[in-house]
């Protein structure tokens, strides 16, 4: 059986100028998941198949159309699980807001290096095809917590960032399930 874990690696490394990068990486990404939002939530049936270039233009942004596509799906998954968990009260039902505040990725636009010429930090976590040429390695110093996951299990390809910490997730095989014996003896 296998299990998922996840731990959370502060960015507090980065310099300044990367944080403000960084938070204007989110915010621009926030506003463009709310724009697939109001799509999404106005029209009929959109599947994540059907997520093809006129769709993932229709924002007017400059984040890559890669990035697009994973904002596309996020405001997809939000408005569908907000719609299944109102389906039997929709009067309540109130169309869901990103707030600009993270945003999950994966080993397309973000990946996990090793260090290169220094001993302060870990890893670098290599940000790339995120738009207006922008590029960055954020500086990752691990941790026990993460230690302890890498050594039992397989770092997933997939992360969620936000303007404070990157958060990674690992999957460990814990072998089979073990029965349940009753109790009455």
């Amino acid at each position: 059986m296998k299990i998922t874990r996840s731990t959370k690696c502060s960015l507090k490394f980065a310099t300044i100028k990367k944080r403000i990068e960084l938070q204007s990486i989110l915010s621009e990404y926030g506003k463009t998941v709310n724009c697939f939002i109001e799509y999404f939530w106005n029209s009929r049936e959109v599947s994540k198949a059907k997520l093809l270039k006129p769709i993932v233009d229709m924002p007017d942004t400059w984040l890559s159309a890669r990035l697009r596509k994973v904002a596309a799906r996020e405001a997809l998954d939000m408005v569908s699980a907000t719609k299944k968990r109102w389906k039997d009260n929709p009067d309540k039902m109130k169309m869901p807001v990103h707030k600009g505040k993270r945003m999950n990725v994966s080993c397309t636009i973000a990946e996990l290096q090793p260090t290169r010429k220094t001993d302060e930090f870990d890893g670098w976590l290599h940000l790339a095809s995120i738009g207006n040429k922008i590029r960055m390695d954020v500086p990752v110093r691990y941790h026990k917590h993460f230690n302890q996951l890498q050594a039992k299990g397989k770092r997933l390809n997939s992360y969620i960032i936000t303007d404070k910490y990157v958060q990674f997730c690992f999957e460990i095989e814990t072998g089979e399930k073990k029965e349940v014996k009753s109790l009455d003896g």
